[in-house]
């Protein structure tokens, strides 16, 4: 009597479903490292320019203020992110599960000193064009968010942002790029494209002709 004979009646059956979960990790992994389309609001009212920096596994907002000073702003978990606690555990335990999140921000004085800081850093930068109040509105926004923890705040050497605790917890599926996201929004800005990982491009739609 052979013990396994019963791989004949399985084998067509595991080969089937081997197939199945490899297509299933192409396709994964085409749509993660596809881009994801940032379409700004076809000629705004009194445009200003904003910025995302992709840093490679985040990305972080830049909006003007009324003093023509630049702030950046930035979402992500408060131990890997805020307190540079990086390492296997605190990582997964940031993706599998809600974990306090965090909002951190950076001021720079003029358009010169943000460029100057962009020439060290690793990262692609977008430029496009929004309504002035839909920015200072958001800008608004965020402070508020900001201020409300502002007592439990932490200068991070590594990348010179501060950060306060946010209300909103972190988790895989709402990480610093659908924060950043929700931000656009606010922006008018369309997005089009699978949110996991920072990988956006700016796809800008000319205005129609009178």
């Amino acid at each position: 009597m052979n013990l396994f004979g019963h791989n004949r009646i399985f084998s067509p059956r595991l080969k089937i479903l081997a197939f199945l979960l490899l297509f299933l990790v192409v396709v994964g992994l085409i749509v993660l490292s596809s881009p994801t389309f940032i379409i700004p609001p076809t000629a705004p009212i009194a445009p200003v320019t904003v910025y995302v920096i992709d840093y490679g596994y985040h990305s972080r907002l830049v909006l003007p203020d009324e003093e023509g000073k630049l702030m950046q702003y930035a979402y992500g978990d408060w131990r890997y992110f805020a307190l540079n606690r990086q390492n296997f555990v605190d990582g997964i335990a940031a993706l599998l599960y809600p974990t306090q999140g965090t909002l951190g921000r950076r001021q720079f004085n003029n358009l010169a000193e943000f460029q100057g800081q962009l020439k060290s850093d690793r990262n692609t930068l977008l430029a496009f064009e929004v309504a002035e109040a839909k920015a200072a509105r958001l800008l608004k926004l965020l402070d508020r968010r900001f201020r409300q923890n502002l007592p439990m705040r932490v200068k991070n050497p590594r990348n010179h942002l501060t950060f306060v605790l946010d209300d909103r917890d972190y988790i895989v599926f709402h990480n610093s790029n659908h924060e950043l996201v929700t931000w656009l929004k606010n922006l008018d800005c369309r997005v089009k494209g699978f949110v996991a990982l920072p990988n956006f491009q700016v796809k800008v739609f000319s205005s129609p002709s009178p």
